[in-house]
């Protein structure tokens, strides 16, 4: 499988902040929900509570997709999904989770989902790289990446990166340009974006349609935001990011290679959703290293439905 041609635009200026925006080739509609639009309930597992488990159920007519670094709020502690999930209709499966909320291990069964995204700080964790390929330690790493907010916004009483989301929501801006409103609304087509934090490249991040773009794009911005208070001075004070490296940097993405979507071991991990088939995809290559869901629908080539790369050299993935 490869990545469908990208094309990317004009780029938009935040302060440190870069957000480039992000066309591809693509065969139109998947058939899936996603965001607030997918009607996905998602509790603590019935044979008892487990840091790293939920079970999720589509309770929804069409498929439904959750994304790597969807905050699951509530239950005994909020969560934040592993990995990219696709779930068929009326199916319900256990999940890989993390823990965002260190302090606390008590409260009900049930948890909600109002789609928002973990910060690009503790969403780098969930990159599998070549030095870390079964992310051991990755739960720790998470837990030190949150508490960095404890540290440059205060401290919260049990480390919930939710506390740290809805006060940041809340408080007035002092800079306009770190307001989600002042950011760009989604152009025509838009599958994805390539996002710069100073001068260099973080992330690109793409969808299989525009709509399962547009189900996302804010709560990533007001994500990023956040992430805009870890930075160091002299990152804060860069110039933009230039447009090359935000094209560069997509020409190395589109030149990742998967694999056949039903070839070799990963075959093992294809799902059956009824309406289409689903699996999960990575590939590092040098300092990218990408991560996503692929679909095949009946008739249809397998494609992609979501897929993230990341520059795991940037300094805010570095910081731990």
């Amino acid at each position: 499988m490869n990545v469908p041609q990208l094309h990317v635009g004009a780029g938009t200026v935040l302060g440190p902040l870069s957000i480039f925006p992000v066309w591809t080739a693509g065969t139109g509609e998947l058939g899936i929900s996603t965001g607030t639009h997918a009607d996905v309930a998602v509790t603590e597992l019935a044979s008892g509570p487990q840091v790293a488990k939920l079970t999720v159920t589509n309770n929804g007519a069409r498929a439904a997709l959750l994304l790597e670094g969807e905050l699951l709020e509530g239950g005994q502690q909020h969560r934040t999904c592993a990995r990219d999930v696709v779930l068929g209709p009326g199916e319900t499966r256990e999940i890989d989770t993390y823990c965002v909320e260190a302090g606390r291990w008590e409260g009900s069964h049930s948890h909600r989902r109002q789609a928002r995204r973990a910060p690009l700080n503790v969403r780098s964790e969930l990159v599998a790289t070549l030095a870390d390929p079964g992310g051991a330690g990755r739960q720790g790493r998470i837990w030190n990446r949150v508490s960095r907010f404890d540290t440059v916004r205060g401290h919260s009483a049990t480390s919930s990166l939710l506390e740290h989301m809805d006060r940041f929501t809340s408080e007035p801006r002092r800079d306009s340009r770190f307001d989600a409103d002042a950011a760009p609304a989604p152009l025509e087509g838009q599958r994805g974006v390539v996002i710069g934090l100073g001068t260099r490249p973080l992330l690109l991040e793409v969808f299989g349609t525009h709509t399962l773009f547009r189900r996302h794009y804010r709560q990533l911005v007001e994500s990023v935001l956040l992430d805009l208070e870890l930075l160091p001075p002299h990152v804060m004070a860069s110039g933009p990011m230039p447009a090359q490296r935000a094209r560069d940097f997509a020409a190395v993405v589109q030149a990742l290679e998967f694999g056949a979507f039903d070839g070799g071991l990963p075959a093992l991990e294809i799902r059956n959703h009824g309406v289409l088939l689903s699996r999960n995809i990575a590939h590092t290559t040098g300092s990218v290293a990408a991560a996503g869901i692929a679909v095949a629908l009946p008739q249809r080539k397998p494609e992609l439905a979501h897929l993230t790369g990341w520059n795991t050299k940037h300094p805010l993935m570095e910081i731990a």
